[in-house]
C-alpha cells in the first residue's frame, strides 16, 4: 500500500480508533485486505490485523484470518469487535472499549452540577494562562516534550516506535494536525488530531504532555470546541489500554464506551 492508498483508506474511516497512516510508519509492510481490513507486517515474525471494517460480517473476518495464517510469521495479533473463541489457538490478551464523546450532547458552557468538576478544572487551567495553537510542523520543542513524556511511562516497543514516527508522519502526509497547549509562550503539551469526514468523527489517538497540571483537561475541552465548530458529531478519544486512570479520565469527560475491542493473538508456529 503506497502513501496515497493509505491516506484514502484512512479518510474513509475504516479504522476509527487508530491512525492508519501513523501505524503504517512503524511496520515494514502495510496492506489492506479485501479493501477493508488494515494489515501490518513487521520483520519480527508478527502480523497485526485490525478487523473494524464498515458493514462487514463475522465470516469476512474469519476469512481474513484464515488467509493471513498462510503468511510466513510466528504470531498474528488481532484487534476486532468480536472474540474468535471458535478459532483454535486464539488467545485473548485483553478486552477494551473505544470511548467516544457525543459532541452535540456535551454542554461546552459547562453549566450545572453535572459539569461542576470540569468547570473548576477549566477555570483553573485558564488562570494558568493556557492557550492553544494548531500546527503541523514537528519541531525540537515537540521532540523534547515527547522524550519527557516517554521517560515517565513504561511503554511497549510498539508504542515507542509509534511516538517516534510522529515527525515522519507529519512530513509525509497532508492530513492530521496537532492541538498545542502553551503556557505563555512555552509549549507544554499537544494532542494529535485526525479526521474521518465521511463519518463526522474527530479522532484524538495520542496526547503528549509535560508534567504540567491540567494540560490534558484543557486540551480535551479545546478539542471538543474544535469538533463542535467544524460540525463533527463524535470525538473519538480512543481505548483505555487497560488503564484504570485513563478510563476514569475519559468518563470524567462524559465519554461513553462505543465499540468493544478484543485484542487477541494467534500462535501460528504450530502450522509449520
Amino acid at each position: 500500500m503506497n502513501k496515497h492508498e493509505k491516506e484514502d483508506a484512512q479518510k474513509r474511516g475504516y479504522m476509527c480508533e487508530h491512525l492508519l497512516c501513523l501505524y503504517s510508519m512503524v511496520s515494514d509492510r502495510t496492506a489492506l485486505y479485501n479493501d477493508t481490513f488494515p494489515v501490518f507486517l513487521n520483520s519480527f515474525g508478527e502480523t497485526d490485523v485490525i478487523l473494524f471494517g464498515l458493514d462487514k460480517k463475522g465470516e469476512d473476518q474469519l476469512t481474513c484470518i484464515r488467509e493471513l495464517m498462510k503468511l510466513p510469521m510466528n504470531t498474528l495479533n488481532i484487534v476486532s469487535p468480536t472474540a474468535f473463541n471458535g478459532v483454535p489457538g486464539v488467545k485473548t490478551k485483553y478486552v477494551d472499549w473505544d470511548f467516544h464523546i457525543n459532541v452535540a450532547e456535551f454542554d461546552l458552557n459547562l453549566g450545572g452540577r453535572r459539569y461542576k468538576p470540569l468547570r473548576y478544572r477549566i477555570q483553573q487551567a485558564e488562570k494558568k494562562g493556557y492557550h492553544t495553537r494548531l500546527a503541523r510542523n514537528f519541531t525540537s520543542k515537540h521532540t523534547y516534550i515527547l522524550s519527557r513524556h516517554m521517560a515517565r511511562y513504561n511503554l511497549d516497543v510498539w508504542d515507542y516506535e509509534e511516538l517516534l514516527s510522529l515527525d515522519r508522519f507529519f512530513r509525509e502526509h497532508e492530513h492530521g494536525l496537532m492541538m498545542e497547549a502553551y503556557q505563555n509562550e512555552k509549549l507544554v503539551g499537544f494532542d494529535v488530531l485526525d479526521f474521518f469526514d465521511a463519518n463526522k468523527i474527530l479522532a484524538v489517538p495520542l496526547g503528549i504532555y509535560l508534567d504540567s497540571h491540567l494540560v490534558s483537561d484543557f486540551l480535551m475541552y479545546e478539542n471538543l470546541k474544535y469538533a463542535r465548530d467544524r460540525g463533527y458529531v463524535w470525538l473519538d478519544v480512543g481505548p483505555t489500554c487497560g488503564s484504570v486512570g485513563v478510563k476514569r479520565f475519559k468518563e470524567k469527560w462524559h465519554a461513553k464506551p462505543k465499540f468493544q475491542i478484543f485484542v487477541q493473538a494467534l500462535d501460528t508456529t504450530s502450522k509449520k
